[in-house]
C-alpha cells in the first residue's frame, strides 16, 4: 500500500493526544468486528433471562457509549468483516487455515452489535470478500486526500500501519485501555516507524492469521533489520552481508514466505467505498431502537442511561441555573428522534390538596376493592424515614399524590399527616378493599410507625414478577418497561447537583413535579396487578403466590419492625480481641514472607506469592493479573503456609469490619435494635436473604462467628429460642428421589454420613472413620449444589480420579439419587424449567448453550433448585404458621437465617414454645422422610444455637 502519501500535515512532537471532543475535521472509524471478538474473549459469560448470550454485545455497546459520549464525534463510521473467503486466500492458502470456525453465540453477539450499530445511525462500512481492515485502510486513504483527521478505533496491531510517520493526521485509539497511538508510539511499541511496520509484520509472521513470516525472526530481530536495510527489499538486496549465519539461512530459505507474507499483511487501500461526508455526520441515535434492543437484551443501566438522557432534553429548558443537565450519557441521544412510544392508555396525574379530593378517592377505592399506594419517604429505611407524601391510585390510568411536607418558597397549603391519616386509616384498615404496591412491606412498615395498619387481601408486582420468572429484572422501572414499554421517572437527588450541598432534596420539588415521581408509582401498581395476577394463575403459581409469598410478605414486615436486641459493649470487647488477633496474623504473614507488606495490599501479595515464592498462578483477573482471591488461596494453602494465614487473617479482618464494627451503627437510635430487611425476591431458589445489615453471613462454626452471635441478646424478661431444620435439604432430596437408601438413614434416625460411608466404602457402620465419614458428607452435601469431580477433588484434597471414583461408588449405592439427577436435567432440558414441589419454578435456558461453562453451570442449577427451593418454601410455610400469631402470649420472631429461625419469648413460657415451635416446623410439610428440628434456648443467640 501506499507509504504517508504527501497530504497538508500537521507536525507532531511529544505524546499523541486525541482530538478535542466535537472537532469537526475528525472522523471516528470504529473496527467493530475485531471490538466484538475481543470483548467476547475478554468478557465473561454473560446471557439474558432468555439464555441469549449478551456479553460481547455488552462489550461492544460500552465501546460505542465511550466514542459517543467523550469524544462527541462529529464524523463516526464502523467497518465490519464480510466473512468467508477473501482476496488473501487466492495469495495463500494457508491463510487463516488454522483458525477454528467462530463460535455459534460469538456470531450471534455479532449479528446484534450490527443491529445496535444502526440503531445509534452510524453507517457501517461492509463489502463482500474485503476484510475490515482493508475498509478501514481505503477510508483513511480517502479521508486524508480531503483533509479529514482519522481515529481508527482499535487495538489491532496491522492497523497502526496507517499510521503516518511525521503528523497526527492519522491516530489509533485503544478505547479499552485508553490508550493512544501516534507515530512516537508505534515506534516505541515495535521498534520502528509506521511506515516499516508492514515489512516487520511480515517478517515476523502472525499465527493466529498463519501468516508464515520467517522462522526464528521476532520482533526484535526484525526491527533490527528494518533500521539497517530500510525494507525487505533492502534486506534481500544485502541478504549476504548479514553476518549471524542462521539467521542469513532462515532467510534465505524462507525468502518466498517473506514475500507472500508481505502481500497478506498490505492493508488494501483500492476497494469499493461509498465516501460521503455528509452521511458520515453523526446526528444521534434512534432512541426508541436502542430502548426496545437494551430492553431486549436486559441492559438495565443502558436503559436507565438513555431515560436520563432523554428526561434531561426534555427538561432542559426548566434546569435551575447551575444544574447539570444529563451527564455523559446525554450525547447518545438525539431530541428529535426521541418520540415516546405509544401508551396504550392515557395515563393523567395529579395532585391533591384538600380533604374533599381525598376523601372522593377514597370512597372510590371502597367501590372499586382495590387501592393502590406508594409512600414518599425522606429515607428507604422505612425504620427511620418520615412520610413526605402518599400517593394512590384506584384504577389504571389515573394517580394522585398528596404532598404533606413539601418545603420551598412559594409551596402551597398541604394537609397534615394528622388529616391525611385521619382520611386513609380506615381505608387502609378496610379488609374488603385490597391494598396493592411494589415491595409493599416496605409501606407497611413506614405506614405502622406513623399509626396507620394496612390490613385485608394484598398484591405485590415484585412478588408477582419474581413468581414468573425469579431471574429477569424485576424492579419496578424493568416492568413498566417489560410490560408497557414506558419509562418510569425515578427521582435521584444525587443527580440535580455534582456537590451534596446543592442537592434537591425529593420534599424540596415544587408539587407538580414531584407529582410525575409518585403519583406513577401507585398508578402503575395498580396496572401491573391486572396484567401480573392473573398470568400467575394461569402458569400455575396461584396458590404459591397467595398462601406463601403474600402472607409470607406481612410477616416478614412484622419481624423488620420487631428488631433484634444487640449487646454494643459486648461487641466492642470482642473487636479488641479480634484486632489483636488480626496483628498477630499480619505479623506472622511478614515473618512466613520474610519481610514486611501490607496484607490487604492485593498487588503486594501478588509480588510476594508469585515472584518471591514462586507458587503457580492459578488464574488472572480480568485485567490479566495474577488472581489472589480466596479460591485461589485455599488451593495454594497446601504448597506453602502464608495463604492459609492470609485467609485467616481475611476472614477475621471481614467479620470485624462487617460486623464488631458495623453492627453498631445499623443500631436504630428510636427502638434501640437492628432492624435488618428481609429480601423476598433476590435469590431464584425463593430462600430469603437479609441487608443493611446482612445477617446471613455470620459463621457459625468458628469462634468469632459464635462469639459475634452471643452479642445477639434476650431483653429482660426474656430468652432467645432458635429452632433449626436438620439436614432439610437431604431430607427433601430423599422425597424427591425415592432413594430407600437415603431415606431409611432419616427414619431410623441413624447418623446420614456415617450410613453413606458405610455403604460407599462397603465396611459396617461401626467400622466407618472419621475420614471416611468426612467424605461422605462432603458428597452429599456436595450433590445437592452439583458439586462435581474437580471440585470435590479439592474439598477432600483428593486427585479428581479419586473423587471420580468416589462418586461412582456413591452413586452405584444410591441408585434413586442417580436417577434423579439425571431425569432432572433431561427434564429441564426438554422444558428449560426446574420446580420444587409447591409448583416454584426456574427457567434454565442455558441448557442449550454453545458456551460449555453456562451449560454445566445450568445443569447445576437444574439439580440443585428442587432441593433448595423445596426447603426454601417448606421453612416459608413454617415461618407463616409461627408468625401470624403468638407460640406463647408475648413470643415473637425476630430473625431467620438459611434453615434457622430465632425468637424472643418470655422466659417463663420458653418450654411450651420450644416444643410448639417445634411441632409446627416438623409438621410444616409432609415428606416421605421425617422433619427433625433442633431446639435450644439461652440468653443470647449463641447460646441458643
Amino acid at each position: 500500500m501506499p507509504q504517508n502519501p504527501v497530504r497538508p500535515a500537521r507536525s507532531t512532537s511529544g505524546p499523541a493526544a486525541l482530538p478535542p471532543p466535537g472537532s469537526p475535521d475528525v472522523l471516528y472509524l470504529v473496527d467493530l468486528s475485531g471490538y466484538v471478538f475481543r470483548a467476547y474473549h475478554a468478557l465473561p459469560p454473560l446471557s439474558n433471562s432468555k439464555g441469549e448470550p449478551t456479553h460481547a454485545v455488552m462489550g461492544t455497546v460500552n465501546m460505542l457509549q465511550k466514542v459517543v459520549n467523550e469524544r462527541r464525534p462529529a464524523m463516526l463510521a464502523v467497518a465490519m468483516d464480510w466473512g468467508g473467503p477473501g482476496f488473501r486466500k487466492e495469495i495463500d492458502e494457508r491463510y487463516k487455515a488454522t483458525r477454528p470456525a467462530a463460535p455459534p453465540d460469538l456470531s450471534q453477539q455479532l449479528k446484534r452489535c450490527e443491529e445496535i450499530v444502526r440503531a445509534y445511525h452510524i453507517p457501517i462500512y461492509r463489502w463482500e470478500g474485503v476484510e475490515a481492515d482493508d475498509l478501514i485502510a481505503a477510508v483513511v486513504a480517502r479521508a486524508s486526500a480531503e483533509g479529514v483527521r482519522v481515529v481508527i478505533v482499535s487495538a489491532d496491531k496491522d492497523l497502526m500501519q496507517l499510521v503516518h510517520d511525521a503528523d497526527d493526521q492519522v491516530l489509533m485509539w485503544d478505547s479499552m485501555r485508553d490508550r493512544t497511538f501516534g507515530p512516537a508510539e508505534v515506534e516505541a511499541k515495535f521498534g520502528v516507524p509506521p511506515s516499516q511496520l508492514r515489512d516487520l509484520l511480515a517478517l515476523t509472521g502472525d499465527t493466529s492469521d498463519n501468516v508464515p513470516g520467517v522462522p526464528s525472526v521476532g520482533p526484535k530481530t526484525a526491527a533490527d533489520l528494518l533500521k539497517e536495510y530500510k525494507t525487505i527489499d533492502g534486506i534481500y538486496a544485502n541478504v549476504g552481508a548479514i553476518k549471524r549465519a542462521k539467521l542469513k539461512e532462515n532467510l534465505q530459505t524462507y525468502e518466498k514466505d517473506a514475500r507472500i507474507s508481505q502481500q497478506l499483511v498490505t492493508l488494501k487501500v483500492d476497494v469499493p467505498i461509498d465516501w460521503n461526508k455528509e452521511h458520515l455526520q453523526y446526528g444521534g441515535a434512534d432512541v426508541e431502537a436502542l430502548r426496545k434492543l437494551f430492553l431486549d437484551l436486559e441492559f438495565t443501566r443502558l436503559l436507565d442511561q438513555i431515560s436520563a438522557a432523554q428526561a434531561s432534553i426534555d427538561a432542559g429548558q426548566r434546569l435551575a441555573p447551575g444544574q447539570k443537565g444529563g451527564g455523559r450519557a446525554i450525547a447518545m441521544v438525539s431530541s428529535a428522534k426521541a418520540v415516546a412510544p405509544a401508551a396504550p392508555i392515557t395515563r393523567t396525574y395529579r395532585h391533591v390538596l384538600e380533604r374533599a379530593e381525598l376523601e372522593e378517592l377514597v370512597s372510590r377505592a371502597k367501590k372499586a376493592g382495590i387501592l393502590g399506594v406508594h409512600v414518599a419517604m425522606t429515607t428507604p429505611d422505612p425504620m427511620r424515614a418520615q412520610i413526605l407524601g402518599v400517593a394512590l391510585s384506584v384504577e389504571p390510568g389515573e394517580g394522585i399524590y398528596v404532598p404533606i411536607t413539601h418545603r420551598y418558597l412559594g409551596a402551597p397549603a398541604q394537609m397534615s399527616w394528622d388529616v391525611v391519616r385521619d382520611v386513609l386509616a380506615p381505608i387502609f384498615a378496610d379488609e374488603s378493599v385490597r391494598k396493592v404496591g411494589y415491595d409493599l412491606k416496605r409501606a407497611e412498615n413506614v405506614l405502622a410507625r406513623h399509626g396507620v395498619t394496612l390490613a385485608g387481601k394484598i398484591s405485590d408486582p415484585m412478588l408477582a414478577a419474581y413468581l414468573l420468572d425469579p431471574e429477569s429484572p424485576h424492579e419496578l422501572k424493568d416492568l413498566v418497561r417489560r410490560e408497557f414499554g414506558a419509562e418510569l421517572a425515578i427521582y435521584d437527588e444525587s443527580a440535580t447537583a455534582t456537590k451534596k450541598s446543592e442537592r434537591v432534596a425529593f420534599d424540596q420539588l415544587d408539587v407538580e413535579r414531584a407529582t410525575t415521581f409518585a403519583a406513577p408509582q401507585a398508578e402503575y401498581v395498580v396496572s401491573l396487578v391486572a396484567r401480573l395476577d392473573p398470568r400467575v394463575e394461569q402458569d400455575g403459581l396461584g396458590k404459591l403466590y397467595s398462601d406463601i409469598e403474600l402472607p409470607l410478605s406481612r410477616v416478614l414486615a412484622s419481624m423488620e419492625r420487631k428488631g433484634v436486641l444487640v449487646d454494643i459493649s459486648k461487641l466492642a470487647s470482642i473487636a479488641a480481641k479480634v484486632e489483636v488477633e488480626c496483628q498477630a496474623l499480619e505479623a506472622k504473614a511478614q515473618e512466613i514472607a520474610g519481610r514486611k507488606f501490607a496484607i490487604r495490599s492485593r498487588d503486594q501479595l501478588e509480588g510476594i506469592l508469585f515472584d518471591e515464592l514462586k507458587l503457580p498462578v492459578v488464574k488472572r483477573t480480568a485485567k490479566g493479573g495474577r488472581s489472589t482471591d480466596a479460591a485461589v488461596l485455599e488451593e495454594l494453602a497446601d504448597k506453602h503456609p502464608l495463604p492459609q494465614v492470609i485467609l485467616d487473617y481475611r476472614e477475621l479482618d471481614k467479620l470485624k469490619g462487617t460486623y464488631l464494627e458495623g453492627l453498631p451503627r445499623a443500631v436504630n437510635p428510636t427502638t434501640g435494635r437492628i432492624h435488618t430487611r428481609f429480601e423476598q425476591a433476590v435469590a431464584a431458589t425463593g430462600r430469603l436473604s437479609s441487608t443493611e445489615p446482612n445477617l446471613q453471613n455470620i459463621p457459625v462454626r468458628t469462634e468469632v462467628g459464635r462469639l459475634v452471635r452471643s452479642a445477639f441478646v434476650a431483653p429482660k424478661g426474656f430468652a432467645i429460642v432458635s429452632a433449626d431444620y436438620s439436614q432439610i435439604e437431604l431430607r427433601v432430596l430423599a422425597h424427591l428421589a425415592k432413594d430407600e437408601q437415603l431415606a431409611v438413614a432419616f427414619r431410623d434416625k441413624l447418623d446420614v454420613h456415617q450410613h453413606t460411608a458405610s455403604l460407599v466404602f462397603d465396611v459396617p457402620r461401626d467400622q466407618v472413620t472419621s475420614e471416611m465419614r468426612r467424605r461422605a458428607k462432603a458428597i452429599n452435601f456436595g450433590l445437592i449444589y452439583g458439586m462435581g469431580e474437580p471440585r470435590l477433588a479439592r474439598e477432600l484434597g483428593i486427585t479428581r480420579q479419586e473423587a471420580g471414583k468416589f462418586i461412582e461408588a456413591y452413586f452405584a449405592r444410591f441408585v434413586g439419587v442417580r436417577n434423579f439427577m439425571t431425569q432432572t436435567v433431561e427434564g429441564a432440558r426438554s422444558g428449560e424449567a426446574v420446580r420444587t414441589i409447591l409448583g416454584r419454578r426456574r427457567f434454565l435456558p442455558n441448557l442449550h448453550s454453545a458456551n460449555r461453562g453456562l451449560r454445566f453451570e445450568a445443569e447445576r442449577v437444574a439439580k440443585n433448585t428442587p432441593i433448595q427451593g423445596t426447603a426454601a418454601d417448606i421453612l416459608k410455610l413454617a415461618m407463616i404458621h409461627l408468625g401470624e400469631g403468638e407460640v406463647v402470649p408475648g413470643a415473637r420472631m425476630i430473625l431467620t437465617v438459611h434453615d434457622e429461625l430465632v425468637f424472643e419469648v418470655p422466659t417463663e413460657g420458653v418450654d411450651t414454645a420450644k416444643a410448639r415451635i417445634k411441632e409446627a416446623m416438623e409438621g410444616a410439610f409432609a415428606l416421605d422422610v421425617p422433619l427433625e428440628v433442633d431446639v435450644g434456648n439461652g440468653s443470647h443467640w449463641g447460646e441458643a444455637h
